[in-house]
């Protein structure tokens, strides 16, 4: 049986973590876009971006708070696998600024703010959507309620 205690923490650590990440990216292209800068420190931050992205969606098929969830209640693993296959088109979409970054920063740029918050806005919604269903199977695993 999973640690739940260590699930919960878990879940909060890492949503803690992502969101200072993409709070410190959307600064960084506002100044980017509001100043007309260079485009490579959001690259750096956009890789950067991507490398977390990937390790903790790797942490969480292969044995994280979304194995754990579905341990824990079974009848969340058809939500588990939606959220599980989001992971590839979230870190697509980082792939494809990353891309246009490369070929094209200046028109990149002109549009990159909006184009990045509305991929903040979507992974953001996929963190609040695992962290609800790692709540749900916490609260139905100890009984809430009864």
């Amino acid at each position: 049986m999973p640690d739940l205690q260590r699930l919960s923490d878990a879940a909060v650590t890492q949503l803690l973590t992502e969101h200072a990440l993409l709070h410190d990216l959307l600064e960084e292209a506002d100044r980017i876009t509001a100043e007309a800068d260079s485009a490579d420190t959001l690259v750096q931050g956009l890789l950067e971006l991507r490398d977390m992205m990937y390790q903790q969606f790797a942490r969480e098929e292969n044995g994280g708070y979304l194995r754990d969830t579905i341990n824990i209640a079974p009848r969340y693993a058809s939500e588990c696998e939606q959220l599980r296959l989001q992971h590839r088109l979230l870190l697509s979409d980082v792939d494809a600024m990353l891309d246009d970054m490369h070929h094209s920063p200046e028109e990149t740029l002109a549009t990159f703010h909006v184009r990045f918050r509305d991929f903040a806005t979507r992974f953001l919604s996929h963190e609040h959507q695992e962290n609800a269903i790692v709540q749900k199977a916490l609260e139905d695993d100890i009984g809430v309620g009864d």
